[in-house]
């Protein structure tokens, strides 16, 4: 509940009474101010003393809203929503009562009886900011991130000073995918409220997507110092140091979070993900088993459980869990208005296959797409535009679509044939490949231009004569385990110099001066051209012109082996699932041979093994 959610309810507690409720002579204000600043025992002589003046003023309803407040501080749910409830008995058109029963029902995970609440707070003080901040709170944990937005933005116009409607307008944002105007709104909040720990906080998190991982550890180390009781902070900086490969730290940082909070499942799914991380699947499996004793529907406790399973090939209990990545809310599956295959016969039936997760996982998974086209009357295959002409000539007996999945019109649609079942592309494994032996043994299931491998031939052969050798070595992003997976490109050319193979560069992404730093320092000619990786399917054709492929765990370790084509990929020590624990072979591409790192931040052992693969593979 409340995932990455700011609600932090000491600003209702300090701030003054607002227009439509008097301020009271009696000692109700000071209480209020001090109960904020207090340590524990002398919270409890202020509760005592508050007790006492109920009991003496029990027609009051300010005594009552306070008491519920303190209550909702310190976790009393039902005691918050009694207290409220008298409040509002006593004054039906109490804003702060509203207020306070709507937060404490949001706590609770009431949303619809919270959302009635803090709209009628809204139209009793339709200028209060916080009001609205809260309001919209309710609104972006139902999902209605159009409906949370409009009210943050409102929040803010009344009030352009408030930091927590900044930050709540940030987290809508980084949800709907805009992380560049989800850091700016972040950075708003903590400028207006430099001590802002969540701000902090969730401002690591954006960085972490914008790939800034420097500044994501420190924003997130301010926020442990701003927050050192908030075990959530403390989960955010140590998921934040295993992505940087700093395990040790990062167990620390976590293990901290639990104790700081043992019924949290966000440690515990933290730590199954380090487990994970750093070779220790027995204790990632417990640790993923208590998120899940804690909360039995954790979806991310359940994914990454998953995930395991399917890292040891146990593929018939794996696939079933990997199905809870529909409910994770990170990357969330799409819906869509028909019914879900579930293996049943497709005999003249339309089967719409839609697309979800990156490029690599959509080339894996596409790997089932021959099978369900031989089952159904006719088979349609959503996918993004830069792999839609690659499977159009791959799957000719599919329809093949390219859009963007952003889009949530169904008008695409039109003029096929109707949809009778659909199903998301990472789930036709569970349906398709439950054990080893229903992988089959493909020689590439991807097809590539032929007049686009000639065109790259060409360009191929103008190096001169000798072996061809295409190289990747950067993959993923920083939440995707990019550094593990990563190896410096000056190390991967030091390897290869001696076998005096022409060197071509796969590597997508803004890499021209990475490759012309590292070419000059170890004078080795590293060929890139950055045109032909701007799409999979002139990608495909020059991966099927070269002789072989050489890459760390990215989408070209995919295109590779999908195209049948040699390539020899670099495996982390700790690797995701796509891979397996150790076999020098993938069953999803027979044509890949792996070398896997033996420990930890040293590839030199793998280097050496990818570079007597490569001798061995390339022609004279």
């Amino acid at each position: 509940m409340l995932k990455n959610l700011l609600l932090d309810l000491g600003q209702r507690l300090r701030r003054p009474k607002s227009g439509g409720e008097s301020r009271s002579t009696d000692p109700i204000e000071s209480w209020r101010d001090e109960f904020s600043r207090a340590d524990g025992p002398r919270r409890q002589t202020l509760g005592l003393q508050l007790d006492d003046w109920i009991a003496a003023h029990p027609d009051r309803k300010q005594g009552w809203t306070l008491r519920g407040d303190w209550r909702l501080k310190l976790g009393d749910l039902p005691g918050a929503e009694q207290d409220f409830r008298r409040a509002l008995l006593l004054d039906p058109l109490s804003p702060s009562a509203q207020e306070g029963i709507g937060l404490t029902l949001l706590q609770a995970g009431r949303l619809e009886e919270a959302y009635l609440h803090l709209e009628s707070a809204h139209k009793l003080q339709p200028m209060n900011a916080e009001v609205l901040t809260h309001w919209g709170l309710v609104a972006l944990e139902m999902g209605n991130l159009g409906d949370a937005h409009a009210k943050f933005e409102r929040a803010v116009e009344r009030d352009v000073r408030n930091p927590y409607a900044w930050h709540n307008l940030g987290l809508v944002a980084l949800k709907q995918g805009r992380t560049a105007d989800g850091i700016e709104h972040l950075r708003r909040a903590i400028e207006l409220k430099p001590d802002h720990g969540l701000a902090h906080s969730n401002i690591a998190l954006a960085y972490r997507d914008a790939d800034r991982l420097d500044d994501a550890l420190a924003a997130a180390r301010r926020a442990t110092e701003l927050k050192a009781d908030n075990a959530r902070v403390w989960v955010v900086l140590g998921d934040l140091l295993t992505d940087a490969g700093e395990l040790g730290e990062a167990e620390q940082s976590l293990q901290l979070a639990s104790r700081l909070a043992p019924m949290s499942e966000g440690a515990w799914i933290a730590l199954g993900k380090l487990y994970a991380a750093s070779d220790r699947p027995a204790d990632g499996l417990q640790a993923y088993r208590q998120a899940l004793e804690l909360v039995p529907n954790s979806a991310e406790a359940e994914l990454g459980l998953g995930q395991l399973e399917l890292l040891q090939r146990h593929f018939d209990t794996g696939w079933d869990l990997y199905e809870a990545r529909k409910r994770t809310l990170a990357r969330p599956v799409r819906s869509f208005p028909f019914i879900e295959w579930q293996g049943e016969d497709l005999t003249g039936r339309t089967l719409l296959v839609h697309a979800e997760q990156g490029l690599g996982d959509l080339i894996l998974f596409s790997s089932c797409l021959p099978e369900v086209i031989e089952r159904a009357g006719h088979v349609v295959v959503e996918t993004y535009p830069r792999l839609a002409s690659l499977f159009a000539r791959s799957f000719p007996g599919a329809t093949v679509i390219g859009r963007d999945t952003r889009d949530s019109s169904l008008d695409w649609l039109h003029g096929l044939p109707p949809v009778d079942r659909q199903i998301a592309i990472g789930s036709l494994p569970k349906l398709l490949r439950r054990d080893a032996a229903s992988f089959p043994a493909h020689v590439g299931y991807l097809k590539a231009d032929t007049v686009a491998v000639a065109r790259a031939r060409q360009r191929l052969a103008e190096l001169g004569p000798g072996p061809k050798l295409g190289i990747a070595w950067r993959g993923g992003l920083v939440r995707s385990a990019g550094v593990q997976r990563s190896v410096s490109l000056g190390d991967l050319l030091a390897a290869l110099k001696p076998l005096g193979v022409h060197l071509v560069s796969l590597q997508y992404g803004q890499v021209t001066e990475n490759v012309e730093a590292a070419s000059r320092a170890c004078g080795v000619t590293l060929t890139h051209w950055p045109e032909l990786l701007d799409n999979q399917d002139d990608a495909a054709a020059l991966t099927c012109a070269l002789d072989g492929v050489l890459t760390v765990c990215q989408t070209q370790a995919h295109l590779t082996g999908a195209l049948g084509r040699p390539g020899c990929v670099l495996v982390p020590a700790c690797p995701n699932w796509r891979y397996g624990t150790t076999a020098n072979h993938t069953p999803w591409y027979p044509s890949l041979h792996l070398v896997r790192q033996g420990e930890l931040d040293d590839w030199s052992d793998a280097l050496q093994r990818a570079c007597e693969w490569a001798a061995q593979t390339l022609p004279p």
